[in-house]
């Protein structure tokens, strides 16, 4: 014994498949209800009937089943299709095409079998719906997988699990073994052969295009997974993947720095304001502010470091303004930084540990040109970083003030 049934699946449900499960609960209802004697006539008026042409009946007819198998067979499949259907194109968009596909196939055989004096009462059951779904789910999710459930037991041997086939697999499988019920039945007649696979692949025919003409309509958006880009070998790869990703990573790092560039306008009006109240410190929280909460180094400006870097110091913020004196030397570059690299030299050996650091800046220094209590110093801050390498001061060349 082998069975097996649809759990998931997993193409991609943007909706939550609450008409799916409110037509499976609606089957299972009427099926109860039917059985229980509830339904007039047992039910017989809810079938499609031959010979005759009743509206009502197009749309019973596919809430009717004729034994718990047939319910459950059909439910299962509903269930799945239903979810790849439904979680594309929402619940009253999928009601609209379930109930459609149900009527039109109906209305359709009404009419053929107008005249039928054959021995077969009618027809019912929500297979030729769900067929019609299962045509659209082939179309906009061809290689998407379903996962099935599946218990095989012969003997003593038993086996459960899980396994996994693609739509279009499952879907040729069910039209294929319904071509061979027909073969066989119109060959060797019912009793190995079934003509119930004509109403299922009229359910299929009407759901097919159905699906083409919402896809090419772009009713429905398949992000290029659908049958007409399979076909074609058009389906998103992993370097077009990679290329969109790509793509939007560059635009949200262009709106990240237009973000940046806009924070940085803002944050020179801000730190002017600063400046022109003497507020140094305020200047120096908005500054590191920026670098800890928006990783932005604000580049100032000349002025703006001649200004903030005395106000840092008469705040004794001497080890903070290292890096925007370093800066300053860098924009003047010829020897009128000399006063700022003598100053940033006795911060190096005063505050940072950084005797190798001042001796470079001493070096840079044209002695010659300076004051003479300036040479003076800059011989202080000499003998004091020979002192601090002699005692093993330990000094990283990282880079960084």
């Amino acid at each position: 014994m082998f069975f097996f049934f649809p759990v998931s699946t997993d193409a991609p449900v943007y909706h939550w498949p609450f008409a799916t499960v409110g037509l499976i609960a609606a089957n299972i209802l009427i099926f109860v209800a039917s059985v229980a004697g509830a339904l007039p006539n047992g039910g017989e008026e809810w079938m499609l009937l031959y010979g005759e042409i009743n509206p009502l009946q197009w749309l019973t007819s596919a809430f009717m089943h004729a034994g718990i198998g047939h319910l459950l067979g059909n439910m299962v499949f509903l269930w799945v299709f239903g979810l790849v259907v439904e979680g594309k194109i929402g619940s009253l968009r999928f009601l609209a095409c379930y109930l459609g596909i149900a009527v039109l196939e109906s209305a359709a055989e009404q009419a053929l079998f107008l005249n039928y004096q054959g021995s077969v009462p009618g027809s019912l059951g929500a297979s030729t719906a769900i067929y019609g779904i299962m045509a659209m789910a082939l179309v906009w999710s061809p290689v998407n997988e379903i996962q099935f459930y599946y218990f095989c037991w012969f003997f003593y041997f038993v086996s459960a699990g899980t396994f996994e086939a693609a739509i279009y697999l499952v879907c040729l499988g069910y039209v294929g073994l319904d071509i061979l019920y027909l073969i066989l039945y119109h060959a060797l007649g019912p009793a190995v052969g079934s003509a119930s696979g004509w109403l299922h692949l009229a359910g299929f025919a009407i759901g097919f295009p159905l699906a083409i003409a919402m896809l090419k309509t772009k009713a429905v958006d398949c992000e290029g997974w659908d049958m007409l880009h399979a076909w074609n070998g058009d389906t998103p790869s992993a370097a077009k993947e990679e290329a969109k990703n790509l793509k939007l990573l560059e635009k949200r790092r262009a709106k990240q720095q237009e973000h940046k560039a806009q924070l940085a306008v803002d944050a020179h009006e801000q730190l002017a304001l600063y400046l022109q109240n003497a507020n140094g410190l305020a200047a120096l929280k908005l500054l590191e502010k920026l670098k800890a909460d928006h990783e932005l180094d604000v580049e100032l400006t000349e002025p703006e470091l001649v200004r903030l870097i005395p106000l840092l110091h008469q705040a004794g913020k001497y080890r903070e303004s290292a890096a925007y004196m370093a800066r300053l030397i860098e924009l003047r570059g010829d020897q009128t930084a000399d006063p700022v690299r003598l100053k940033l030299a006795q911060i190096c050996v005063v505050e940072l540990g950084k005797p190798a650091r001042a001796m470079d800046l001493l070096h840079a220094i044209d002695a010659k040109a300076l004051p003479a209590e300036h040479l003076k110093l800059a011989k202080k801050i000499a003998a004091k970083a020979r002192v601090l390498q002699q005692e093993g001061e330990l000094e990283l060349d990282d880079g960084v003030w």
